[in-house]
C-alpha cells in the first residue's frame, strides 16, 4: 500500500509539473504574437530630444471627432476655391482621406475643436502626407498647414500648400509672404512634412531636410493643425489627399532648429 500510494503521488507530481510548462509556454506563445504599443519614432525634422504630446495614426473606421471638425467652416464652407463637406472626409486602410468630389466639393479637417491640440511656440509637428498628382506637378489646391484665431493675428504657416508646385507660405499681420517650393518630385508618393515654430521663427522640413526658415511676427497663440483639399476647377480632375499620420512633439534637453537633416 505505501509504495502504490508513494508511486501514485509521485504521477500526480509530474502531471502538475507538465501542466505547469504547457500554461508556460502558451503564455510565453501569446505574448511573443500580441504587438507591444511603441511610442512613437522621433521627429525626422529637428535634431535632440522631443516628447510626442499628440499623435494619430488614423487606425480606426472613423475620424476621431474628439480630435477633429471635419469642417470647421460647416457644410458648404468655402476653402480654396471650393465648397467643402463633411461626407468628403473618411478614414480607411490606416488613412485619413480628402476627396475632392467635383469641381465644386472638397474637403476640410481641423483640430481646431475643444479636445483638439493647437501647436504652440517651441513645439514641432509633421504629417506624413500623399499629395495628389502626375509625380511632377500638384493637382487642384491641396494643403497641410496651421493657423491660429482671428486670422490673421495668430499666424498661417503654410507646410505644403500644391497649386501646381507644392510652396510654403506664411501668413501673419503685415502680410503674405510667400517662400516658393523646395526640389523635388512631391506628388503621387507620400513624403513627411512638418514645422517647428520657434520663437519669432519657423523651420519647415520636408522628408527630415531644412527646406525653409523665415521670420515670423504673429502674436504667438497655438495653431490649430489643418488639411484640405479644393480648387477642383484649376486643373478639372477629382483626386485625394492621403494622410498617414500626424505628430507633434515639445522640446526636451537639446531639441534645436535650424538643422539639415537628421
Amino acid at each position: 500500500m505505501r509504495t502504490r500510494s508513494h508511486a501514485h503521488t509521485l504521477a500526480q507530481g509530474r502531471k502538475t509539473i507538465l501542466s505547469v510548462v504547457a500554461s508556460s509556454v502558451l503564455v510565453g506563445a501569446l505574448l511573443s504574437t500580441t504587438p507591444a504599443s511603441t511610442a512613437p519614432e522621433a521627429p525626422k525634422g529637428p535634431d535632440g530630444t522631443w516628447t510626442n504630446v499628440f499623435d494619430d495614426e488614423f487606425n480606426d473606421n472613423t475620424l476621431d471627432t474628439n480630435r477633429w471638425m471635419p469642417n470647421r467652416n460647416g457644410d458648404g464652407g468655402v476653402m480654396n476655391d471650393v465648397a467643402t463637406y463633411a461626407s468628403n472626409v473618411s478614414q480607411s486602410n490606416g488613412h485619413l482621406v480628402l476627396t475632392l468630389a467635383g469641381p465644386d466639393s472638397g474637403a476640410l479637417v481641423s483640430s481646431e475643436v475643444p479636445g483638439g491640440h493647437k501647436v504652440g511656440v517651441g513645439e514641432y509637428v509633421e504629417a506624413r502626407v500623399r499629395f495628389p498628382g502626375n509625380g511632377t506637378s500638384i493637382h487642384n489646391w491641396p494643403a497641410w498647414w496651421i493657423s491660429g484665431p482671428n486670422w490673421p493675428a495668430a499666424g498661417e504657416n503654410d507646410i505644403a500648400e500644391g497649386l501646381g508646385d507644392l510652396t510654403v507660405n506664411y501668413h501673419s499681420p503685415s502680410g503674405a509672404h510667400n517662400k516658393s517650393t523646395a526640389p523635388g518630385t512631391w506628388s503621387n508618393a507620400f513624403h513627411t512634412y512638418g514645422v517647428l515654430r520657434a520663437k519669432g521663427h519657423a523651420y519647415v522640413y520636408w522628408d527630415g531636410h531644412l527646406v525653409k526658415s523665415y521670420p515670423t511676427d504673429d502674436n504667438g497663440q497655438p495653431e490649430s493643425m489643418i488639411f484640405n483639399v479644393g480648387g477642383g476647377g484649376t486643373y478639372g480632375e477629382a483626386s485625394q489627399v492621403q494622410v498617414d499620420w500626424v505628430r507633434a512633439w515639445a522640446p526636451g534637453p537639446g531639441a534645436s532648429a535650424g538643422q539639415t537633416a537628421r
